[in-house]
């Protein structure tokens, strides 16, 4: 996909005003044929805190981190499986911003015990970068999110459906402790880096009970995806 322009998200017709700045969310005008298209874009920012962005930053250089671009490795594992206190610290985190998240956007706000999540840590050498990609587009998509952990000049771009054919990427610009969380769906980016640094960060998706349910049940041992979704671990045993 060639899509080189990026626009001026706060200032786009199609964003829908909130009083919480965490939020930048960019939804449709209501249709008035059948025809016409309908997007609801919702995307969370906040940020982890100078501590445990520092202690995560510690951690995530002792994982064993596999070559992003080559290599299918950071679908094997869930980094929340790892017994380290900050993973405790970084769950309960990633909870409260879902919280407030799913309660801004008036939601049900589903309590632990009724989540699921897995984590992955993200390195990438000089030129090496996260090509456009989404992490689910089935019936059962829920939120996935992404938390930078280096101090570079990079930015994470989402193409959002409709609106990125004609203004290109939505660039969020990336800072230590930074996390977005977003409907799992919505497509994404991260550039070549040319930093002349190792650029650090960590994904992770969320999975709801219902989810878990389906997979376990329906399972097709054939499909790598639902083996890497049953790899997820209920947020209230973290």
């Amino acid at each position: 996909m060639e899509v080189s322009l990026s626009f001026d998200g706060e200032n786009h017709p199609t964003r829908v005003p909130h009083k919480n700045p965490k939020m930048k969310r960019f939804k449709s005008w209501d249709p008035s044929t059948p025809f016409a298209p309908y997007f609801d874009i919702p995307i969370f920012l906040d940020t982890c805190g100078s501590t445990i962005t520092s202690d995560l930053n510690d951690f995530i250089r002792e994982v064993e981190l596999y070559d992003y671009e080559s290599s299918n490795g950071w679908t094997t594992y869930n980094i929340f499986d790892n017994d380290d206190l900050i993973v405790k610290v970084l769950c309960d985190k990633i909870y409260q911003v879902y919280e407030e998240y799913v309660t801004e956007l008036e939601d049900e706000v589903l309590p632990k015990d009724k989540l699921w999540i897995r984590g992955w840590g993200i390195r990438l050498e000089e030129g090496q970068q996260v090509k456009h990609h989404s992490h689910a587009f089935h019936e059962n998509t829920f939120i996935s999110g992404n938390i930078s952990l280096s101090d570079l000049d990079t930015t994470t771009d989402y193409y959002f459906p409709y609106l990125g054919w004609y203004f290109g990427y939505y660039k969020i610009q990336n800072t230590p402790g930074k996390m977005a969380m977003f409907p799992s769906w919505l497509e994404h980016k991260v550039d070549p880096n040319t930093t002349g640094e190792v650029r650090y960060s960590l994904g992770f998706d969320m999975f709801t009970e219902h989810t878990i349910n389906y997979i376990g049940e329906n399972r097709n041992e054939n499909e790598e995806f639902t083996k890497v979704i049953l790899l997820s671990k209920r947020m209230d045993e973290i």
